[in-house]
């Protein structure tokens, strides 16, 4: 039984989750940037989750007065994340149970997403060009939107910010089961509201088609994963999770299925030791 079915209803959605098919001569190459929050890496999952969350959240402060992050536990109204999960993950189960996506225990379909919502406040929310898709010309302008979506170990950023090797971000990935989680961004130059999901595999077959290890939740232009932008819909979206996002610039990430030994008490912990 597929992990979540696409429905008919589901067929007619815009937003949707894609894996990139890969083109003969590839170099054949998964992920490894989850090495880097195994638990023989880190002292915990939950330890990793708030010292990353916040060293990015605080190196993206707007720089007047504080830079708050919140940790919400089992975000949202239980019975409508349950009930609207598949239109959120909808398309993306065959992917998950791809004999070589690398996943191991999967959530049953029976089971609450359970999520984690990380959202910070006092930032500048992922600014930049969203169509932007390389960065060769030295000239461009800072684009936070580009490098948290499309860089995996490369950074802008300064040799002031506290995190500098483009990995922490990673940790979101890490602390899911199904390798997934969402963003939604508030711009504090253009104000516009933005949304998007990542879930990263291995190289893996679906309908013996081989496909790329990152796939996205959003609009597409070919290849191009472009962010959610219907109010409506986001409006939804952060409803049926529980968002404390309004107006307010900066960036919620949400974390589905989150790994079952991230406990409030042990991020709180961490909070006191980091922090």
């Amino acid at each position: 039984q597929m992990f979540f079915k696409k429905t008919k209803s589901d067929l007619s959605r815009i937003p949707s989750w894609r894996f990139r098919e890969m083109h003969r001569g590839e170099m054949n190459v998964d992920p490894i940037e989850g090495e880097f929050f195994n638990t023989e890496a880190i002292a915990s999952m939950s330890d990793a989750l708030v010292r990353e969350a916040i060293q990015n959240s605080l190196d993206a402060s707007v720089g007047r007065g504080p830079v708050t992050v919140r940790f919400s536990f089992n975000s949202g109204t239980e019975k409508a994340a349950e009930k609207n999960k598949g239109r959120y993950l909808s398309g993306l189960g065959m992917h998950l149970e791809a004999r070589h996506s690398g996943l191991q225990n999967l959530p049953s379909p029976a089971e609450a997403p359970d999520p984690i919502l990380i959202e910070d406040f006092g930032t500048r929310g992922l600014q930049g060009d969203i169509h932007q898709f390389g960065d060769l010309n030295e000239n461009e302008k800072r684009n936070d939107f580009y490098y948290f979506w499309r860089n995996i170990g490369r950074t802008r950023k300064e040799r002031t910010d506290l995190g500098r090797w483009g990995l922490g971000k990673t940790v979101f990935q890490a602390a899911s089961r199904i390798n997934t989680f969402f963003g939604l961004t508030v711009r504090a130059d253009d104000n516009r509201k933005l949304l998007m999901g990542q879930c990263v595999l291995r190289i893996h077959r679906v309908n013996g088609k081989r496909h790329s290890p990152y796939g996205y939740f959003g609009m597409f232009d070919g290849n191009l994963a472009l962010p959610v932008d219907e109010s409506g819909y986001i409006q939804r979206f952060s409803e049926d999770f529980g968002f404390g996002r309004l107006d307010q610039p900066g960036l919620s990430v949400l974390i589905p299925y989150a790994d079952q030994d991230i406990r409030p008490v042990d991020c709180i912990k961490s909070v006191i030791k980091h922090y």
